[in-house]
């Protein structure tokens, strides 16, 4: 029994493969890009034109109108903030504490709140603001 083989030209194009990469191309890309995430706790922030990088590695430092505060989601005391950021920095020192203060708090309790994060061994702050478009003022 002989079996006939013929050799036929492929004229159309296989773009299940080609569907296949982008798929995993995108999926790589949802995975490998960074999600920066912001804790759940409503705090009004003063506005800015200006916009500051964010970081993968941070810790949210909170301070809400009720002066409560927060790291990342975990509310501390005053007495308490500096422990908790030092246990957050030995795991990883290159983090930057991003401090988020309501717009009403005084500029001395901002203050006293990076004083504290200071004494935990780190000198990497950004503030956190709420960015607006600029406006052009006829001035």
């Amino acid at each position: 029994m002989k079996l006939s083989l013929s050799k036929k030209r492929i004229t159309t194009v296989a773009l299940i493969s080609f569907t296949d990469i982008i798929f995993l191309l995108l999926i790589f890309l949802l995975i490998s890009s960074s999600f920066i995430t912001h804790s759940g706790i409503k705090v009004n922030l003063p506005s800015s034109t200006s916009q500051q990088n964010e970081f993968n590695k941070n810790i949210s430092l909170t301070l809400t109108d009720d002066e409560k505060i927060f790291v990342d989601d975990e509310e501390v005391t005053w007495e308490t903030l500096v422990a908790v950021l030092n246990g957050r920095l030995i795991d990883d020192p290159e983090q930057v504490v991003v401090v988020r203060a309501d717009q009403e708090i005084p500029l001395k309790k901002v203050v006293k709140l990076l004083d504290m994060a200071k004494l935990s061994g780190t000198n990497r702050f950004f503030i956190a603001t709420e960015i607006t478009p600029e406006q052009n003022s006829e001035n």
